[in-house]
């Protein structure tokens, strides 16, 4: 069973303070079930009509309703432009299982793009008419190294009446795809770049609303997140050792921790002054850990750094202050790019330094942050578990 790894974001049309784009994702045992649907028009209406499309076709699809009762049930739900004859909201399904299998279920949206190692992935496409709408099924295998795209319109008219006169159109997104298909770049990375692109386009005033959906699956990548010494300190090497001998990698946050580590390893820890700024302590380098930084400042900086990359609407410069050489971008994009599944290892020693007068530190509040990294690691669709050691 593999891993599927999810990716997607949007840019409102120019002088709107909403997007009338929306995707919705639902996380299932064996699959993920995704809708990408486009409001009639822009702004909150557009918003509107794009939400309840997309929240009506997920949910029903969860339940096990069939792709007629859904259309049907959206079609009977939401209105239909009286003046212009035209649908409420195009829309994208996609279904799919941990085993690779995909169904998908295309109205009216740009065609999906599927690409493998420079090229296209062919899939056959099934005509079928519901409530006189014409929608385009089809059911193939996603491996692991292929890559599916979805997008609204605004990313193919990308650029029209400015920089290119019949915008970004299928063919050269789909060239565009192909070209980076074989470069391994994540999901985050792939829907960065397209968005990126159709900015310059726009010229930094989209047209329309612009969402990409990116999708691939892989083999499940797990990070164990040690912060804080065990409450008894006898059990320093017995705990290090069980999260060593976990699956996945290990990044070790704080330092008397990281001196906890290192010391039960034997190891000397090398401190990486080039990767101190301002704000954040420098990082600290252990062999066998993927990651050492310091604690509570670094997780509360890299916190803020995933919350602002959930924020609705793409933004450049979260990007890329996710690949700064500091260790709150290198935490946090370790989470969001490379992390299925996270453990949070909480040790519960009150650490001595943190009851300073120069230095209040409540005991809780180490505990609550890093369950706050959790909650907002798990909303976007990775497994969070939390131990307490």
């Amino acid at each position: 069973m593999y891993y599927i790894d999810t990716a997607y974001n949007s840019i409102h049309k120019f002088g709107e303070e909403l997007c009338g784009d929306h995707i919705e994702q639902v996380n299932l045992k064996d699959s993920k079930i995704l809708v990408l649907a486009d409001g009639m028009g822009s702004g909150v209406k557009a918003n509107i009509l794009a939400t309840l499309t997309s929240k009506i076709a997920a949910t029903m699809l969860r339940e096990g309703a069939s792709l007629e009762e859904t259309i049907d049930t959206i079609s009977q739900t939401l209105p239909v432009c009286s003046q212009r004859r035209l649908a409420y909201s195009t829309f994208t399904i996609l279904k799919v299982f941990r085993d690779g299998r995909v169904y998908v279920a295309e109205f009216d949206n740009p065609s999906i793009f599927i690409v493998k190692n420079g090229d296209n992935v062919p899939i056959e496409k099934t005509k079928k008419i519901i409530n006189d709408k014409t929608i385009y099924e089809s059911t193939f295998v996603l491996d692991d190294e292929s890559l599916l795209v979805a997008v609204s319109d605004g990313v193919i008219h990308a650029g029209v009446g400015r920089s290119l006169s019949l915008g970004w159109q299928w063919d050269n997104v789909n060239e565009y795809l192909k070209e980076v298909s074989d470069d391994g770049l994540t999901t985050t990375a792939v829907t960065g770049n397209i968005l990126e692109i159709c900015q310059k386009l726009y010229e930094n005033q989209a047209g329309d609303d612009t969402t990409v959906l990116a999708v691939k699956i892989r083999e499940q990548e797990t990070i164990n997140l040690f912060s804080g010494p065990p409450k008894n300190p006898d059990n320093d090497y017995e705990v290090i050792k069980e999260i060593l001998e976990a699956e996945g990698k290990v990044v070790v946050c704080g330092g008397t921790t990281a001196s906890i580590v290192a010391r039960t390893l034997d190891e000397e820890m090398e401190v990486s002054l080039d990767t101190m700024t301002p704000d954040i302590p420098p990082i600290g380098k252990i062999p066998r850990i993927e990651l050492v930084t310091e604690g509570v400042i670094t997780i509360n900086k890299a916190i803020d750094l995933i919350k602002s990359y959930q924020n609705p609407g793409f933004d450049s410069k979260i990007v890329e202050k996710l690949h700064e050489k500091n260790g709150a971008s290198m935490l946090a994009s370790l989470l969001i790019e490379n992390c299925d599944k996270l453990n949070i290892w909480i040790g519960q020693a009150i650490n001595p330094a943190h009851q300073e007068g120069s230095f209040p530190m409540d005991f809780n509040f180490k505990i609550n942050q890093l369950r706050e990294l959790g909650k907002i690691v798990e909303k976007m669709g990775k497994e969070v578990n939390i131990m307490y050691i």
